[in-house]
């Protein structure tokens, strides 16, 4: 009786790395990685409209304060979702967009590691933010360096 040889990962494992390919193929392309783009900065603009929403900010009723106080909820990812949703139409011609949103995700990851750093925000209140960002950003880079396809 022969036995068969045993594979060298589990299919759970296996799977998960399919999984795990095929998100990684999608994030290359560009006019994928523009629409995640826009739905992050939507998302940036929700956190800003439903303040003291656990799911989203929570201040736990404490006044924004200060000369510049208002700077700190004015809704800025509303031109970028703008921008990377008219880029959407012709990814190849508008590519260098994708310097922008580079430059954006390495941002918000510089900015929440900051506030977490000073003690605004706790790790749990960082975590989303900057593993998106990283995400986002990793695939804005792969983006500028990969070949150029011919239409």
């Amino acid at each position: 009786m022969t036995q068969e040889p045993e594979s060298t990962s589990s299919p759970p494992a296996a799977a998960g790395r399919f999984i795990a390919d095929r998100l990684v193929q999608l994030g290359k392309k560009p006019r994928i990685l523009l629409l995640l783009l826009v739905a992050w900065s939507l998302l940036a603009i929700l956190t800003q409209v439903f303040v003291n929403s656990g799911l989203f900010l929570d201040i736990h009723d404490i006044e924004f304060d200060g000369a510049m106080g208002g700077f700190a909820l004015t809704f800025q990812a509303v031109p970028l979702a703008l921008l990377y949703l008219y880029c959407w139409r012709d990814p190849e011609h508008y590519r260098s967009v994708f310097w922008l949103a580079l430059i954006q995700q390495i941002s918000i990851a510089a900015g929440v590691l900051y506030q977490w750093a000073i003690g605004t925000f706790s790790l749990e209140s960082i975590i989303v933010p900057l593993v998106g960002s990283i995400v986002l950003g990793v695939f804005s880079f792969l983006q500028l360096f990969e070949p150029k396809t011919k239409a």
